[in-house]
């Protein structure tokens, strides 16, 4: 397995840059990255850190020689990193790709992407990773959605962040401290690389474990125990502290909406529309309507776009074919949980059958007697649900999902026909919309006209500004709606893992002596 190719967009000195990187051959497996000073050494680095890890890269920046802000943390580390052309030209995204490659035909793909107010203040972000076969790329699935965790991938098929320091380092800053004599530094530096402390942890771990077994007892980490409290409380925080920020701008929102309210009034009043006041603020709503109207319509459009065209891409046959797989998977769970709901019955049959007294069994069966007897009960019973039905999957490809997961996919399957008729119709309705807003923006800039001392012409100015920050609100509240529901998920995940882990510590299993 090796690291193919790193792309760039919008990353510290980089607006778009790609870098790739041979297989390694005759035993030549160490990637050098070499450069004058200045050229975006670490930049790569630290790209490669955040797109794998995220905010977990943080930690363990420092241990690979690079250099962070442990104060101020992840979010201004972002928005140093963030192109500065990018955000004056009103970019608001940073991208960073990375390809594995586990052979030549077959290599996992994955992106980071950072989004940020027009301020340059990050605001969300998300990653995704896909397959690719013989270049072919699957369906990206998004880290913390539907069951899938990136950790997980790469604590499986790379490397996890906890040792990522041993395969990625900053070489200069390791030869800094040995040029100053700092030789515990570039001790500690060194076993770090070498995974030194990581063997001394697991050793420790390993008799804490033996110990435990021996006492009969199987306890939770309390290390482990206290990060988990800790950072669901910090998630808990940070949700509570989205919630009032999307309460402080929906209020702020309404407070704009009035005061739209009321500019519109002194506008007219002032003279807008010709001695006709009505005209004109009628116009005014009118237009507004009609851009409602229009950015719904840009939404159908992305759904499409972004939603069912792309599944138009496949073959029709591998729709049909992952059609049947979803259905057959779904029979097969629900074979397998109907069998699971009578898995008691046989219990109580077994318990009954060895309660019976009579008739009475001469000479009474051998403890290998009964266990024959048993397995022979098992074995029948077994009969009754083996092999599944014939229209059951043999295999279950799409384990990522649940069971109302494949009846919700099996319904968007049933909806993805898109029409040329219902493209052309949101065209022409687009089209129609766009020509109605600039009829009206026409009309509007002529009643404007009467304007003589200026103040009309203020006015309408203070106008317009008070709609670009309503949408600038309402984009606001839209990614802050974003990050609240993926912190949400993750809160509710963790709570689930230390409610459990704090129940296996506080109420450890008792022992019991036969």
């Amino acid at each position: 397995m090796w690291i193919s190719k790193i792309e760039l967009t919008c990353f510290k000195s980089y607006q778009h840059q790609e870098f790739i990187f041979p297989e390694p051959a005759n035993g030549k497996n160490v990637v050098l990255i070499g450069g004058m000073n200045g050229y975006g050494k670490t930049s790569v680095l630290e790209a490669l850190y955040l797109c794998l890890y995220g905010k977990d890269a943080m930690a363990h920046l420092a241990r690979a020689g690079l250099k962070t802000d442990d104060v101020r943390g992840y979010p201004t580390f972002l928005e140093k990193a963030f192109n500065g052309e990018a955000l004056r030209d009103g970019r608001d995204t940073m991208l960073v790709r990375v390809t594995v490659n586990r052979s030549k035909a077959k290599a996992i793909e994955i992106t980071r992407k950072w989004y940020f107010r027009s301020n340059g203040s990050w605001t969300d972000e998300e990653a995704t990773v896909r397959t690719i076969t013989r270049n072919v790329p699957d369906m990206p699935r998004s880290d913390g959605k539907n069951g899938f965790n990136l950790a997980d991938t790469l604590d499986d098929f790379f490397v996890p962040a906890h040792i990522a320091p041993f395969f990625f380092f900053d070489g200069e800053e390791v030869k800094k401290l040995a040029d100053q004599s700092r030789i515990e530094q570039v001790k500690q530096g060194l076993e770090g690389l070498l995974g030194v402390v990581l063997l001394r942890s697991l050793a420790d771990r390993l008799r804490q474990f033996e110990n435990s077994r021996r006492q009969g007892v199987v306890t939770v980490d309390e290390e482990r125990l206290g990060q988990l409290e800790r950072s669901l409380s910090e998630h808990e925080k940070q949700d509570q502290e989205l919630s009032h920020h999307i309460d402080a701008a929906r209020e702020q929102k309404r407070l704009l909406a009035d005061e739209f309210q009321s500019l519109l009034e002194r506008v007219t009043s002032a003279g807008g529309g010709g001695g006709d006041t009505a005209t004109y603020k009628e116009l005014v709503e009118e237009r507004e309507q009609f851009r409602v109207k229009q950015r719904e319509n840009m939404r159908a459009q992305e759904e499409i776009l972004s939603g069912r065209l792309p599944f138009h891409l496949a073959s029709k046959p591998l729709l049909e074919a992952m059609r049947r797989q979803l259905e057959a998977e779904v029979r097969f769970f629900k074979w397998e949980g109907e069998k699971q709901a009578l898995e008691p019955r046989k219990n109580e049959f077994r318990a009954a059958l060895e309660a019976q007294a009579s008739p009475i069994i001469r000479p009474p069966l051998s403890d290998e007697q009964m266990a024959a007897l048993r397995a022979r009960l098992d074995a029948a019973w077994a009969c009754l649900f083996y092999p599944p039905p014939d229209d059951c999957a043999e295999r279950i490809i799409h384990s990522y999902l649940g069971f109302q997961d494949r009846a919700k996919t099996l319904e968007f399957l049933d909806s993805i026909a898109v029409s040329q008729r219902e493209v052309g119709d949101l065209l022409s309705e687009h089209a129609q919309l766009t020509q109605r807003i600039d009829d009206l923006g026409r009309k509007i800039s002529k009643l404007e006209g009467i304007d003589r001392d200026g103040t009309l012409a203020a006015l309408t100015q203070q106008l317009k500004e008070v709609q670009q920050r309503g949408d600038a609100l309402d984009e606001e509240i839209r990614s802050d709606e974003r990050r609240k529901t993926a912190l949400e998920t993750q809160i509710v995940t963790q709570r689930a893992d230390y409610e459990r882990d704090e129940k296996s510590w506080t109420n450890p299993p008792q022992r019991v002596r036969l």
